[in-house]
């Protein structure tokens, strides 16, 4: 994928040619939200998370399209976020979202109804310079400027790394973290994919 500048930044034929390939990154999207609810230790890749780092982020707006989900759906086996992600590789629908300024797919986590254990709204989207024309079904959300802490993922299996990533985060105290969630808006940031098979995904956790 590589998600540019230009209006038709997606190719169909490569979504088609990496669908197989992309499947056990899907079945891994319903595992984080696991790992944040309960804590239960997920499968781990070795070195599975970088430190952490505070990082003062500013304010930015991403375009994409959402379900509104919890993390005992996502983990009780009626998730939507796999679905999510399956529908926009398929459909290539990002392609039509117009002023985007990034290669990375953001994930946005927003909309928190209390903490990990109430409903949110989870946006898979691009990062936008401008909000305008947003085509019909698509969403636009801001992320919050303000203290986020940082935490990489190593490079690996999705199914390993992504769960591997969350249970580090679930782990951390607030004093490890930098600060107390606060719960308004997380992100993930996933470089281009070129290789379903090893991915490395940033998480951006939004501090009180």
């Amino acid at each position: 994928m590589n998600l540019g500048p230009s209006p038709c930044v997606y190719c169909s034929a490569m979504f088609s040619a990496h669908l197989r390939t992309a499947f056990p990154f899907l079945l891994a999207l319903g595992l984080p939200a696991f790992a944040q609810s309960t804590g239960a230790a997920a499968p781990a890749a070795p070195n599975a998370a970088a430190a952490v780092q505070d990082q003062q982020q500013d304010g930015f707006t991403v375009v994409g399209l959402s379900v509104r989900t919890t993390n005992d759906k996502e983990a009780g086996g009626q998730g939507l976020i796999p679905q999510l992600w399956q529908s926009v590789m398929e459909g290539d629908k990002l392609s039509q979202i117009p002023n985007q300024v990034s290669e990375d797919l953001v994930v946005v986590y927003s909309d928190y109804a209390s903490d990990s254990s109430g409903e949110y709204n989870y946006t898979l989207g691009v990062r936008v310079s401008s909000a305008d024309k947003v085509p019909d079904g698509f969403v636009v959300r801001k992320i919050r400027p303000g203290k986020y802490a940082v935490i990489q993922s190593e490079s690996g299996p999705p199914q390993e790394v992504i769960p591997a990533l969350w249970t580090k985060i679930n782990q951390l105290t607030p004093q490890q973290m930098g600060g107390a969630r606060a719960y308004q808006t997380d992100f993930e940031t996933y470089p281009d994919i070129t290789d379903w098979g090893n991915v490395q995904m940033t998480a951006h956790i939004g501090l009180k």
